[in-house]
């Protein structure tokens, strides 16, 4: 059953309880569709079903849930729909979505190794008539398919390590292995560090293949985490690909950050990079997010992005109370969560902050009051800097503050007055204690401009 489950500006951009890594974006018909796997909050790596998610390319503040659209299991059938995947009842990892000639090919790959196909007459499904990946007679074994449309042909990269790609025959199951590539691009490629999610687009007159990387030179202590999603172009499908840099970093989202996957689109006049981040101090608990690029399409250049809390948007609404897991910078060990229904920062000892970017606060200068919802664990203070600018200071402690209405009796409302803001600005909330142990929790933020 369809329903709209987010409108507004925020990144995350679809609803906080809604985990869906691993997006591939299309527009089809007038709407942008993602397509990605979903992770269950408290699980691991993703779940037995698939649900699409769509917005009008003209207000993509409003998402549609369009419902499950393709399960491995018969565990969702009180939702309507049935094990549609035959040969195995592994989890359901990423996906991608290509058309032709009516019909709209869901491809996707398990848990446990296998990959497959269905097909559907909507871009939303449900996804019928499931058949494995084959070439040479015998079903492929790998992650992470994706499909690119080039003119007549289609060809289906994927694959962990190494990137693979084939074209498909007509029947859109069966690779030609006479075209296959054992390696487009290798983690063993020196820079281009390949690890896995690859997505193939065309920038102008070249090939970009968007991946997640293990490249380590910026953060050399991450493990070979990959959180980037780097890029690699080239004017032949089959390469050399020349490595370009990297268009989105996730590092800092989670202290747990592990993997990336994602990639971009262009959707009317604005290019986007869709990814997805972490929480819960976990590698699981992973959200859709997506940033505004800034592509040179003639000469496939794509300008690194960072983080925002907007989004498709420009700047957040100030006097919007705003969820704290809408940050989109954590550091020191805090992490966002989800607890009774409400989505707080926690484990905030002395040290930790949280950025968001950016509030919008108008033309002119003036003053704004602002309020933290804070579960205060010990006594400490709140640090408010904009722009880098330290501009304000609030005490609190378990015993002090206005108490909420929220579900935990023991949120305060913690209060406070930045002066002379306008234009766009990063709000940063750090934290101080006065002794050692966990701190505090913060669950929102709201602002209101100062009475004259």
């Amino acid at each position: 059953m369809e329903k709209t489950c987010a409108t507004g500006f925020h990144n995350p951009f679809l609803p906080l309880n809604i985990y869906i890594p691993d997006g591939e974006p299309k527009v089809f018909e007038g709407r942008v569709y993602l397509y990605g796997s979903k992770d269950v909050f408290g699980g691991e790596y993703c779940c037995h079903k698939y649900h699409v998610y769509s917005a009008d390319i003209e207000d993509l503040s409003r998402w549609t849930d369009h419902g499950p659209a393709l399960a491995s299991t018969d565990e969702y059938a009180d939702e309507g729909i049935t094990d549609g995947v035959p040969w195995s009842d592994g989890l359901l990892w990423a996906p991608d979505v290509v058309e032709r000639n009516g019909w709209y090919y869901l491809y996707f790959c398990l848990s446990d190794g296998s990959e497959g196909v269905a097909r559907s007459r909507t871009p939303y499904g449900p996804f019928t008539d499931a058949r494995q990946i084959c070439m040479n007679g015998e079903p492929i074994s790998g992650i992470d398919p994706s499909v690119l449309q080039d003119g007549e042909e289609y060809y289906y990269t994927w694959g962990q390590g190494n990137c693979h790609m084939a074209k498909l025959r007509d029947d859109m199951c069966t690779l030609d292995e006479t075209t296959y590539a054992e390696a487009l691009i290798s983690h063993e490629d020196g820079m281009q560090g390949f690890h896995e999610g690859s997505s193939l687009r065309k920038l102008g007159d070249y090939y970009c293949l968007v991946y997640a990387s293990e490249y380590t030179k910026e953060y050399p202590n991450r493990g070979g985490a990959p959180t980037k999603l780097d890029y690699a172009v080239s004017k032949n499908i089959y390469g050399p690909y020349e490595y370009r840099g990297t268009i989105i970093d996730n590092t800092g989202v989670d202290p747990s950050s592990w993997n990336n996957h994602g990639s971009v689109i262009k959707i009317k006049d604005q290019w986007y990079v869709f990814y997805h981040g972490s929480s819960g101090n976990r590698k699981y608990n992973r959200r859709a997010r997506v940033e505004r690029i800034r592509v040179d399409e003639k000469n496939a250049v794509i300008a690194q992005a960072r983080m925002t809390s907007t989004g498709f948007g420009d700047a957040l609404d100030p006097t919007e109370r705003l969820d704290a897991a809408y940050g989109c910078q954590v550091l020191g060990g805090a992490y966002f969560t989800e607890k009774d229904g409400l989505y707080p920062m926690v484990n905030i000892t002395s040290g930790c902050s949280v950025s968001f970017r950016d509030f919008g606060y108008g033309e002119n200068a003036r003053n704004w009051e602002i309020e933290l919802g804070i579960r205060a664990l010990q006594a400490g203070t709140a640090i408010l800097s904009v722009n880098g600018e330290e501009k304000a200071r609030i005490a609190f402690a378990p015993e002090t503050g206005q108490k909420t209405e929220d579900a935990d009796a023991n949120v305060l409302r913690a209060r406070g007055l930045l002066e002379g803001l306008s234009g766009k600005a990063e709000l940063t909330v750090s934290f101080l204690a006065q002794q050692e142990g966990e701190l505090a929790e913060l669950y929102w933020i709201e602002q209101r401009p100062e009475k004259l």
